[in-house]
């Protein structure tokens, strides 16, 4: 990159079948404080109004650049992007959020004075625009946690769109989203934190993370094993890299946790296949884990116990998710009597 470009931040925007949501979006990066940005709004071959409304925020707005592709992806999409970003720094945003006026300013501005490669900060996650501003004032959990400790940075969640990264560090370290999965920010995730030499935290939340029920975060088809071979992934990076040892403990913690919680929400005619998935991959190194670790839950740890064949730990789970149920059917109902059935 050159050093001596005039744009200090680039924000980057996958767009796909977004118009509903699209234009709060880009209200709120075209009016940040900071001024002096770029936007790169990729149209991953939406079949909705996303494109036109794209063009048209374009020609009132010469900072906004709009490529127009074939779908193929977020990742192919955030990749071709940071191909054409010139700014300093990156910014990366969902074409569903909102994010707040001052997010890139603050970013850069600690940034530059920390030189560092990057910025983690804090988000809310929102269903109406009217909860964002209530919500954005309450205090960070980042605050309590050292930007040294990156086992502890590791386990924050695992996306990009908390993060503001100097171009030059995702350059010289050919950082790309892996292709053809999703769950993509896991793997950038790792890479970003074990790989910058300094990172800053900013315990403000300064992004809004939109809930849909259609979202990614909600899908119980086998498209969501992406993770698993996403944290292959991780896995053969960080031996690559000589960095296993030092980070064994959370990757095993994050794999397990990962394993279980795939299995529990994936719709039901999938488990089978997704224990062959598990069990693949499931070593001595990890038994010990589970029988030694203090920071597995009870709920992870009888899963794989289960797994062996203890009763004990089945019977637990069926209570559990027999509790877990009746809780959420009641809820269901306190919400149909209060809000009713026509809305």
């Amino acid at each position: 990159m050159n050093n001596q470009s005039s744009v200090l931040v680039s924000i980057i925007i996958p767009v796909f079948n977004v118009e509903q949501y699209l234009r709060p979006c880009l209200d709120s990066v075209v009016n940040q404080s900071l001024r002096v940005i770029e936007i790169i709004c990729v149209n991953d071959g939406s079949e909705d109004s996303s494109s036109a409304i794209l063009h048209e925020y374009a020609e009132k707005d010469t900072r906004i650049k709009v490529i127009d592709k074939a779908n193929e992806g977020q990742a192919v999409a955030r990749n071709l992007a940071l191909l054409q970003a010139s700014g300093e720094y990156i910014v990366f945003v969902d074409s569903d959020d909102i994010v707040n006026r001052d997010l890139c300013r603050k970013v850069y501005e600690i940034a530059k004075r920390n030189n560092s490669d990057m910025v983690m900060y804090d988000f809310t996650s929102f269903k109406d625009v009217s909860e964002i501003s209530s919500k954005a004032e309450v205090p960070s959990s980042l605050s309590a946690v050292d930007s040294s400790d990156r086992k502890t940075l590791l386990m924050q969640m695992g996306v990009v769109w908390t993060k503001c990264v100097r171009s030059d560090f995702i350059r010289s370290n050919m950082i790309k989203f892996p292709e053809g999965r999703i769950y993509e920010d896991i793997f950038v995730h790792w890479q970003f934190i074990i790989l910058a030499k300094k990172i800053v935290i900013l315990p403000e939340r300064l992004y809004n993370y939109r809930m849909q029920p259609f979202a990614t975060t909600y899908r119980k088809d086998w498209k969501i094993t992406d993770r698993v071979f996403i944290l292959d992934m991780v896995y053969d990076c960080l031996h690559a890299r000589n960095l296993y040892e030092t980070y064994r403990d959370v990757f095993l913690h994050t794999q397990l946790d990962l394993f279980c919680g795939l299995h529990d929400n994936i719709d039901p005619s999938h488990r089978t296949g997704v224990i062959g998935l598990i069990l693949d991959r499931l070593h001595e190194e990890h038994w010990i884990y589970i029988d030694t670790s203090r920071t597995l839950t009870w709920k992870t740890r009888d899963f794989y116990h289960a797994i062996q064949g203890s009763y004990a730990a089945k019977l637990r789970r069926a209570v559990w998710f027999f509790a877990r149920d009746c809780y959420r059917n009641m809820k269901r109902m306190q919400n149909h009597l209060l809000v009713g059935p026509d809305r």
